[in-house]
């Protein structure tokens, strides 16, 4: 019998779906993974899951490598250290400070947080912050040690107390969550806040999707209100947000034929580089920042800033310690 991770039943959980990875050389980090759902949480999760091993290894060495989606991790930094400046960032910042007095908020852990944007970009307007985070991925060492963050290699290290927690697009990546929301509890301050962001996987989300991996489970309102209820926090917020299923998958599968290419076309890809390193940055970010501005002509940008439609392919929150 396959138990539910969150409730732990196994009566309501039944097999949904064969699991599809991104890029088919992870197929040997995901090898025999199905995706059933427990009906009483609407919870979906990977079984079986990878081994610890496996998943240590793909998101330390192979998740943000070089020239794969949805990252697109690049040799030029400066190009990492403005990307806290990304719509999606500043919809974050926006939705946080709306509904959270961060002059109040000392500790900030952002948990799963790859290169810190988030955090960074609230310290860059609430100086008394203190950044931790918990990243393994050798991509992101860097960078989070010059944005002033003490990194935690372990969760069960983490031996501070904080005021908030902040985790975007990391609960989706994990093998388990009751623990995760365990050590959030211990480690949150009395009224402390948990901000999150994951997909949304309604069945809006399961009709047409290009593929699952690496996210290894799959969240809904109400499994989200589940985990809530028994970990002991209560929702401040909760919205859908982003845009639509339908532009997320079409998003997907470009990046998937983005990666492709790439792939066949290793000189060309090459090439591009090393122009990069010889052409002026100036008039790069001059053709980016055209590049950029054609593409808010449409309505893309806008998905970033307008919630609860009722087709968003995301869900947020805000939840509190009682």
């Amino acid at each position: 019998m396959i138990k539910c991770l969150i409730c732990n039943k196994d009566k309501k959980v039944e097999f949904l779906e064969e699991y599809i990875v991104e890029i088919k050389e992870d197929k040997n980090y995901f090898e025999g993974a199905k995706i059933y759902r427990c009906d009483d949480c609407d919870f979906s999760f990977v079984n079986p899951m990878p081994s610890e091993k496996k998943l240590n290894d793909f998101y330390k060495n192979v998740y943000r490598s070089e020239n794969r989606p949805p990252y697109w991790i690049t040799e030029d930094y400066d190009d990492r250290k403005k990307n806290y400046l990304n719509d999606r960032n500043l919809s974050y910042l926006l939705y946080i400070t709306t509904l959270i007095d961060i002059k109040k908020v000392e500790n900030v852990f952002d948990f799963g947080g790859g290169d810190g944007d988030l955090a960074y970009a609230l310290k860059k307007n609430f100086q008394q912050l203190n950044l931790f985070c918990l990243e393994s991925d050798s991509h992101c060492k860097k960078i989070l040690k010059d944005r002033g963050y003490t990194n935690f290699d372990n969760l069960s290290d983490v031996n501070k107390k904080f005021d908030l927690i902040v985790t975007t697009h990391s609960l989706e990546h994990l093998a388990d969550i009751n623990s995760i929301f365990s050590k959030f509890n211990e480690i949150l301050n009395p009224n402390g806040y948990i901000y999150f962001e994951v997909p949304n996987c309604p069945q809006e989300y399961w009709d047409g999707r290009p593929y699952d991996g690496p996210h290894l489970l799959f969240y809904t309102k109400k499994s989200m209100q589940k985990i809530a209820d028994l970990h002991e926090l209560k929702f401040i917020n909760f919205s859908f947000s982003s845009y639509s299923f339908t532009n997320d998958h079409k998003y997907q599968h470009e990046a998937q034929n983005l990666y492709e290419e790439n792939k066949e076309n290793q000189l060309l890809f090459k090439l591009k580089n090393l122009l990069k390193k010889i052409i002026p940055k100036k008039l790069i970010y001059l053709r980016r920042e055209y590049m950029e501005a054609k593409k808010n002509k449409d309505d893309v940008k806008m998905g970033w800033f307008v919630n609860n439609t009722g087709e968003n392919c995301y869900i947020r929150g805000i939840l509190q310690k009682k």
